[in-house]
This record gives structure tokens, sequence and C-alpha cells, in this order.
């Protein structure tokens, strides 16, 4: 049985939604309504949840906000957009940043089940998975040696800008912006494939690289790239970014998704771990071996922080050199958390909080503080936020006389039914029960 979350901010629609999915004929235990981006991710942090239908437009928080934070989360989790027309534009955006398709409103019934029973129900082997890599090997766009020498040589020495119009033209390549990241894919191919086996062969290890090649290659899919082998089971993804995404303020965190959804499809239908280190935007393929260095002193940071997959050198950089001891990068880390904790309990009354205000506060992605935060804490950050807004809700009602919207107000739920809800979740009891018993004593 399958749990989907339904988020806009027009309740006719998500009624509506919710009546054509509960009638199907799919296996739906529950269907979640969410009026808008923060309901939908304290849904998404108590219940468990297989599918999300999302409006693209919504006040305080659209569906591009959601679906990042989403997938800073959980990047496994398939997300459909619905749109209005004269939106394309946007749900184009949502389709590169991981929405697996989008609907346009109004929903056609037969549309809204059949995209929901294809994310839901046919769920490929991961055999099946493997077998399409390995029959499609003459299809594969996989890289020359030619062009791994080239582009290797690119990465690691130096290049003159004379010469840029001429290596683009001998790898096929075109320049539609001046801005690019690299991100370096460390493969552990100790074990993996359909049955999570020991990778014995030679052969059986170079089948991996081409799977994950063609992993990579998918996922990206959407965005301007190269990719090239290296050495010692490592790939790099060359990305170009335009302008407009340059600009992006969030670019960071889309970096971050683009590796979160990578390391998850890796594991997904290759069951091989993999850990990412992520440079810095930068212009000029001049500066090519300069993003190249960020991103592999990113990945080494993977060497000392087992727990975690994805590094961006915007988080390496904070910490004051590469020979700071473990015991200094302990006690920095420790102070990070503290740092953020504080915010937290000063904050966590704040309707519109964000794990991204939270970041910004420690001056960290919210990926890296997600990490040690959890790692220093033992709990993950929006349990801790969850646990304070309950307490003091709980408080609340058994110390006050204020009504039921007043004390979500107070704590920062958006409505009173929605508080009720996430309240009955985290105790286990309504608020009436609550009061009873305590009127009880």
């Amino acid at each position: 049985m399958y749990n989907v979350l339904v988020v806009d901010d027009e309740p006719m629609i998500c009624k509506g939604i919710a009546a054509i999915l509960s009638n199907s004929n799919l296996q739906i235990s529950e269907v979640f309504i969410a009026h808008n981006g923060f309901e939908a991710l304290d849904f998404l942090r108590l219940e468990q949840i297989d599918l999300v239908f999302t409006d693209i437009q919504m006040e305080k928080m659209n569906g591009i906000e959601l679906i990042e934070s989403i997938y800073l989360e959980n990047p496994s989790l398939p997300i459909v957009i619905l749109s209005a027309h004269g939106e394309f534009e946007y749900a184009q955006k949502a389709i590169r940043f991981g929405a697996k398709e989008y609907l346009v409103k109004p929903v056609m019934p037969d549309r809204l089940i059949g995209v929901a029973r294809n994310l839901l129900v046919e769920k490929k082997t991961k055999s099946e998975t493997l077998e399409h890599f390995t029959e499609q090997k003459k299809q594969a766009d996989y890289a020359t040696l030619n062009q791994n020498d080239i582009l290797n040589e690119l990465v690691t020495g130096t290049i003159d800008e004379s010469e840029v119009d001429e290596v683009l033209k001998e790898l096929g390549y075109r320049v539609n912006g001046a801005y690019f990241c690299i991100m370096t894919v460390k493969l552990y191919l100790d074990k993996g494939g359909v049955n999570d086996q020991e990778i014995l062969t030679l052969k059986d290890r170079n089948l991996m690289k081409y799977a994950s090649f063609n992993i990579i290659e998918e996922t990206v899919r959407e965005w301007d790239h190269l990719i090239f082998y290296n050495y010692n089971s490592t790939f790099s993804l060359i990305l170009q970014l335009t302008e407009e995404e340059q600009r992006d303020a969030s670019r960071a965190n889309q970096l971050l998704m683009i590796a979160q959804i990578l390391h998850n499809n890796l594991e997904t239908y290759l069951k091989i771990r993999s850990v990412i280190g992520i440079s810095s935007i930068q212009k000029g393929m001049t500066l090519w071996p300069s993003i190249y260095n960020e991103a592999v002193k990113s990945l080494s940071w993977g060497e000392t922080n087992k727990g975690h997959y994805a590094f961006y050198i915007g988080d390496i950089g904070k910490y004051k050199n590469e020979e700071t001891s473990e015991n200094q990068i302990d006690e920095a880390n420790n102070r990070f958390v503290y740092e953020a904790k504080k915010y937290i309990e000063t904050n966590y009354c704040n309707k519109g909080l964000k794990l991204q205000d939270i970041a910004d506060s420690v001056h960290l992605s919210p990926n890296y503080l997600s990490y040690l935060f959890k790692r220093v804490m033992g709990t993950n950050i929006w349990d801790y936020v969850t646990k304070l807004r309950m307490d003091e809700g709980k408080r609340l009602i058994l110390t006050t006389d204020k009504r039921r919207y007043e004390i979500s107000e107070d704590i920062g739920y958006e409505s009173p039914e929605h508080f009720s809800k996430i309240f009955k979740k985290y105790f286990g009891i309504n608020i009436s029960e609550l009061k009873n018993l305590s009127n009880a004593n």
C-alpha cells in the first residue's frame, strides 16, 4: 500500500486529486493534503510518503523550492509537478531538478492515474536495470580514450585561451555559457551489482564502471555536461551553467541536489557506494584545473566523514587549512552545530523557518549542516524543530487558556487543523484528550 501527498494552495484541486487517487484501483493507503510547502514538509518528515504531486506556483514556498527541500532530505522520492497553462518554463526547470513528470491543470483522471501507476507500480527489478545498461552498450555515449586523455589534460594541466576553440572542436562540444562546476565521483567497487556481492574480477569492475557511467549520464541528461574517467574508479562530471543559473542564489543547493540524486541512483540501481566532491562555480575553461582541484579536495573529506557522501568546497573551506587536526575539526563541527541549535531555539516559532535559514546562520550548506547536526546531536534538524514546537504547544495547552488557532500561530504552524494533525501524530493523542487527562488529574 502507498501513501501519496498532494500539495496545492487551492483546496478544491487537492480534494479532486485525492478523490481520483483514492477511488482508483491503485493500492493507495492514504492521500495526505497540504496547502503549502511548509505543511508538505511536515508530512514528509512524519509520514512514509511514496509519491508527491505539487503545484508549481504557491505563495511562501513555490514548487521548485519544495523540490529542492525534499531532495535535500530524500532524493529518491518521486515528484510530479502540477502546472497551469503558461507555466511550461517552470515545469521544465522542475524536471531538470528531478521531478519525474508534470501534469497540466485541470488534470484528466486517466492521465493522473496513469502517471501515478507508472511511478508506484511499474518498478523494474534491479537485474532488469543492470541488463539494460549492458545490452545497450553499443548505443552508449561512452567517452573515447582520446576524449578522456584530452579532458584529463585540461583539468590537470593548463590551457591557453587561444586553444579553447580548437579543443572544443576536437571534443565535439559546444559552449552555451561561460560558467563551470566539476564533480568528482568516487566509486567503491568492492561490492555491488544485482545481488550486492563481492566484485572480484577486472571484467566485473569494468562492467560496473560502464554501468555507472550510464547512470551518471542519465541522471544529468537535462544539463549541459561532459563526463570522463580519471583513475582509481573515479569519474569527473563537468557541468556548464548559464548566466542565469550562475546568478541563482540557491545554486549550491542545486549542485548538492544533483550529487544526492547521483549517489542515490548509483546505490539504487547498481548497489554501488559512492562519494562525491563538488567544486565552486567559476568562469572560463582556463579555470578548470582550479575547480578540479577543489572537487578533489572536497572528495578527500569522504575519507574522514564516512557517514556522508556529498562534499561541497564551500563547506570544506570553513575549516582553516588542510593540516587542521581531527580534534580541531571535531571542535569546529561542534561549534557549527551549537550555533545552529541556538538559532533554532530562537526561531523555531517562525512560520517560514526553512532548513536554508538555519544553514545560512552558520554559513554552511543545508546538506552538510544536516549531516553534522545528526552526527553530533543524534537527531535530524527538523525532528529537533518539531520537538521544540510540540513541547511548547503542549505547555501552552496545559498552562494557558489560549485557543487552538492561537497556539498554532504561536508555534509556527499555518493552520490549527495542521497543528492538530501533527500533535496527534507526535504524542499519540489529540488535543482534547490531553485536556481531559489534565482535568481528570
